[in-house]
């Protein structure tokens, strides 16, 4: 019989999210919302291993698997989105650096992002005019005269955790004639000359997360802190972005979850006296089509991470989960709040908070109609 009962191992790392969640993230996540960066968080985090869910145990991850992983960042967001955005995209970043590093750079970047030395780490693929079409991306990577370094220079925007990343997973071009081919990924240290920070973005949701512009003028980059080979840029971003889909699936339920629990502690409160919850169809039919839409978004979720751990090739799967998670989201937020009524519109409200959240999970690491496009071609190739 086919089953999606995750293992005892990972079991354990959701136990382990979710213990921290409720007990000490819970008593944290009214100070995010209100713009404050989960900088405590991210060092518990780090402590208890989930800045590296997939990463090896002996560099100080895990070692765990990518179900694992969306079953922990579902925890977390369902106390603090703004967390959970910060630890998804610290996590896709060391992914890359050890799937696609060598040993040298394991240990100069992936070892302090997974033990908390670095608060965080930064993917840096959008650009003012390349978002959802990452191959068209402007930022460029010229090698020096003495071969030794890249000349780095352009702009990315929208970028998480850039202001406090440890190091900046950064895709430029370095042969303006191979298209998707001449992309390269670079590992930043945002400490080098010409490394320049732009304006917090003042978001509608994830209040707590940081979200800036970054500059790259003239910045240099040793050759060595190239990620991979030289035009496999390209590839490492898709990988990324095919696990990343799954993670911003798990968000997005752990969002809706929240709000649907909020709506069910409260409207027994709200019901007239002689009525109980769920005894008039108009409410029971709302949350038993919020609870059904999100089990089965779960469902894809998993089965997408799955895949993804058996190696199997999931840009489909992945996409599908993602939209469907996603737009799950936003029917529960919103249907949630048209049940809370006028309480859950205040700025610190646990529904008006959910609502805004998931918003974005709609739009980043890919909109929903990316990931149509995604679908399709993937059909039609098929």
């Amino acid at each position: 019989m086919m089953t999606f009962t995750p293992t005892d191992a990972e079991r354990a790392v959701q136990k382990l999210a979710r213990k921290y969640a409720r007990e000490k993230l819970a008593t944290l996540a009214d100070r995010h919302n209100l713009g404050h960066f989960p900088a405590e968080a991210m060092s518990d985090l780090a402590k208890r291993g989930l800045m590296g869910i997939k990463s090896p145990k002996e560099l100080g991850g895990l070692g765990s698997s990518n179900v694992a992983y969306c079953l922990a960042i579902r925890e977390i967001a369902t106390v603090c989105a703004s967390t959970a955005v910060t630890m998804a995209v610290t996590n896709m970043v060391g992914d890359m650096i050890f799937k696609f590093g060598d040993a040298s750079q394991h240990q100069r970047w992936l070892i302090p992002l997974l033990d908390g030395s670095f608060t965080a780490g930064a993917f840096a693929l959008s650009e003012p005019q390349a978002g959802s079409d990452a191959a068209s991306l402007s930022a460029k990577a010229t090698l020096n005269d003495k071969g030794d370094h890249y000349v780095l220079n352009g702009t990315k925007m929208w970028i998480t955790s850039g202001d406090v990343a440890g190091v900046v997973l950064v895709m430029a071009k370095t042969d303006d004639s191979a298209g998707a081919r001449g992309i390269s990924a670079f590992l930043v240290d945002p400490n080098a000359a010409g490394f320049e920070v732009g304006r917090h973005e003042q978001k509608m949701g994830l209040k707590g997360s940081s979200t800036v512009a970054l500059r790259f003028d003239n910045v240099l980059v040793p050759v060595q802190d190239r990620l991979g080979l030289e035009g496999i840029g390209f590839r490492v971003a898709m990988t990324a972005l095919d696990g990343g889909r799954c993670g911003i699936g798990a968000q997005a339920l752990g969002i809706a979850q929240s709000a649907l629990d909020a709506i069910l502690t409260e409207m027994p409160q709200r019901q007239p006296q002689d009525k109980e919850l769920g005894t008039t169809q108009a409410t029971s039919f709302r949350i038993a089509d919020m609870a059904t839409r999100m089990e089965a978004a779960w469902l894809m979720v998993l089965r997408a991470s799955a895949m993804l751990d058996a190696q199997v090739r999931m840009t489909r799967e992945a996409a599908m989960a993602k939209v469907f998670a996603t737009e799950t989201a936003g029917f529960v937020t919103q249907t949630c709040m048209s049940m809370a009524g006028v309480e859950q519109m205040t700025h610190d409200s646990a529904v008006g908070r959910a609502y805004r959240d998931a918003r974005v999970a709609r739009i980043y690491e890919g909109t929903s109609e990316v990931q149509r496009i995604v679908i399709a071609r993937e059909l039609i190739r098929a």
